[in-house]
């Protein structure tokens, strides 16, 4: 199999949350109008699920990939599959000069075009780690789609030092001396490494735009950020956000009192930062513009025709696919009633394109033929659709079915014709049965 798209983006590993993830589902939700897909070795079941309803998500093990630009991040072994003469970008997302670091650069490949930063700022960075010119600068992008008794607060972060779990723990001590009244959301897996009665943690989730829009505020007081998606969530809906004197804020627009607090590396100033919430800043935030259209190679997706493709496909052997409502599951004999093995299973059924992908990874399944989707106009008259031509003229075929050995008639509908009409049922008037 070769995965052939103009774009590809590679992500060697997406996790159930985090900022990475987020980063790539906010690029193919901006970008599905664009022939890109993504490439993973592995993939969080929910992640993947919300990545696919704007482009294909393959899982990689050995395929060759052709395209025509590639931005890949960390794990720059994909490159040796990808073929001659494509543009390839590796996309830093970290603040490689921070000493937390520890001197570690992101690896480097010779078939690399060159490196996109996520700030200005890293731009610089990265320019004075490589010594290359070859940085494009671009943010990272973020769509946005258009309630309170407490002082409410969210979190959604990995609780570990390097996020600031002793600053959190501090700032509470502070909210409790200021006699603040407050609710502090925090959505990650460490859960109940705070024990605080209005601290209340969530398992990770991929919805954290709710709980965002229920919040005063958003908190995250990290060492260091290069550009933290969860600062973008938070300010992008026009809600303060209480963090650490990161580099990159002022150039995105952060000032201390007018769309959030900043509380110092060494919690100096946290009592006054308590003091200060329930003043809370009202603004409107300039959304800052990334630039992957000028990245990406103009193309069109044809993905949204493919998902409302269906595809008559037929089980392999003693596959019964549970999800066609059937009552109950035979395994197909060992023999047909001449002696001779059986080869093929005379189960035959329809499916979407995501279960038919589904059963072709499992090897599960061979496609007899794809059922393209009838197109109607704004007054919903059917129009022409053409098909995949077959080879056979209608028929009604008789089979002996395996599973009890009753004959089963099955009626034909499919045409060599190359060009069929869809035509609107004509009302009937039946009676009803007494």
């Amino acid at each position: 199999m070769i995965i052939k798209h103009k774009n590809i983006l590679y992500m060697p590993n997406i996790s159930p949350l985090g900022g990475i993830e987020t980063y790539v589902y906010e690029m193919v939700k901006k970008y599905k109008d664009l022939d890109i897909a993504v490439v993973s070795k592995k993939c969080d079941k929910l992640q993947a699920r919300r990545i696919k309803k704007y482009c294909p998500l393959y899982i990689h093990t050995d395929q060759k990939i052709e395209c025509d630009v590639a931005i890949i991040n960390y794990d720059v072994s994909i490159i040796d599959y990808i073929n001659e003469g494509a543009k390839i970008y590796q996309t830093i997302h970290g603040d490689y000069s921070n000493p937390i670091y520890g001197g570690k650069k992101p690896p480097k490949h010779p078939r690399l075009t060159g490196y996109i930063a996520i700030t200005k700022y890293l731009q610089k960075k990265i320019k004075e780690l490589y010594e290359t010119e070859n940085v494009i600068m671009s943010y990272n992008p973020l769509t946005i789609e258009p309630s309170k008794p407490y002082l409410t607060f969210v979190t959604a972060s990995r609780l570990h030092k390097n996020k600031g779990i002793e600053r959190m723990k501090q700032f509470i001590r502070a909210l409790d001396r200021a006699k603040i009244d407050y609710i502090w959301y925090c959505i990650t897996n460490d859960t109940d490494v705070i024990k605080h009665p209005n601290i209340i943690f969530i398992q990770n989730r991929l919805d954290v735009d709710k709980w965002i829009n229920l919040a005063d505020y958003g908190i995250l007081l990290s060492d260091s950020e290069a550009d933290s998606y969860f600062i973008k969530e938070i300010l992008y809906r026009n809600k303060p956000i209480i963090t650490t004197p990161l580099p990159y804020l002022k150039e995105i627009g952060v000032e201390d009192g007018k769309n959030g607090y900043i509380i110092d590396f060494d919690c100096s100033n946290v009592d006054e930062v308590a003091n200060k919430v329930e003043k809370i800043p009202k603004f409107i935030f300039k959304q800052l513009e990334d630039d992957y259209r000028n990245i990406f190679v103009k193309s069109k997706s044809k993905y949204k025709e493919e998902l409302d493709m269906k595809y008559r496909v037929q089980a392999i052997l003693n596959f019964y696919d549970m999800e066609d409502k059937e009552d109950k599951y035979k395994e197909l004999p060992e023999k047909n009633k001449d002696g001779s093995p059986v080869r093929e299973s005379q189960h035959i059924w329809i499916v979407d394109k995501e279960r038919a992908d589904y059963l072709l990874e499992h090897n599960a399944i061979k496609i007899l033929e794809e059922i393209k989707p009838i197109e109607y106009t704004k007054d919903k008259e059917a129009k022409s659709v053409k098909i995949k031509a077959v080879k056979r003229e209608p028929e009604v075929v008789e089979i002996t079915s395996p599973f009890d050995n009753q004959k089963v008639f099955i009626a034909d509908t499919i045409t060599d014709k190359a060009e069929i009409k869809a035509v609107k049922p004509k009302k009937t008037n039946r009676k009803k049965a007494k």
